[in-house]
């Protein structure tokens, strides 16, 4: 893999280990429409919006509001506060910075949970640019987050690595027109086989050049 000028990161479930709190909303918000809750299920939503959990689980838009209501209960609780960086987070960004490159997050998470949970664990000072979910109107895997940072940074588009975890992260870097690296760390939240042009099993495979 080579040196990049800017690496920009999903978040959930790429920075930090989000599963308990994704789960705590479908274990809420499933039921509530007459889906059954299962761990096999779960496996299937990580990477996915509200809306795409909902179309792929539900589908029936008499439904619709109380799903939402009740995803967004969860969403607006502490629940978030549960995450926690991967073992290699900090010394990954800390290298990277110590390298030159300069770091942003690109996420469907809210940002002032980003801002927060980023603090909370001592790297709230790394990365320059955070776009959430409240950011655009549109989301991965639509390019338009990206871009944002993308015209914050300045950077040419050869000289950017994006750093995901689930389909919508390489589907919106290539409509973005930028290099995507997709972190399978094998537990099986991760698809294999997802089009990308770097594929690491941590965070630490993006060191390697």
């Amino acid at each position: 893999m080579r040196r990049y000028s800017l690496y920009l990161f999903d978040f959930d479930n790429t920075l930090f280990d989000t599963s308990a709190g994704i789960e705590a909303i479908l274990m809420r918000a499933l039921p509530a429409v007459g889906v059954g809750y299962t761990p096999s299920l779960f496996q299937g939503t990580l990477g996915l919006s509200m809306d795409q959990v909902f179309d792929k689980y539900v589908g029936d838009p008499a439904l619709y509001d109380t799903y939402t209501d009740e995803f967004m209960k969860v969403v607006q609780s502490d629940a978030y506060l549960t995450a926690k960086p991967f073992p290699e987070t900090r010394e990954v960004l800390g290298e990277l910075v110590r390298r030159g490159a300069r770091i942003g997050i690109v996420s469907g998470k809210k940002r002032y949970k980003i801002e927060r949970l980023m603090g909370d664990w001592g790297m709230g000072d790394i990365p320059e640019f955070i776009v959430g979910f409240d950011d655009t109107e549109r989301h991965k895997p639509h390019p338009d987050p990206i871009q944002k940072a993308l015209d914050f940074f300045g950077i040419p588009l050869d000289d950017v690595l994006y750093v995901g975890d689930s389909p919508n992260d390489p589907a919106a870097a290539k409509a973005a027109g930028i290099d995507c690296a997709v972190v399978n760390r094998h537990d099986g939240s991760t698809p294999d086989g997802l089009p990308c042009t770097y594929e690491v099993g941590s965070l630490t495979g993006i060191l390697d050049c």
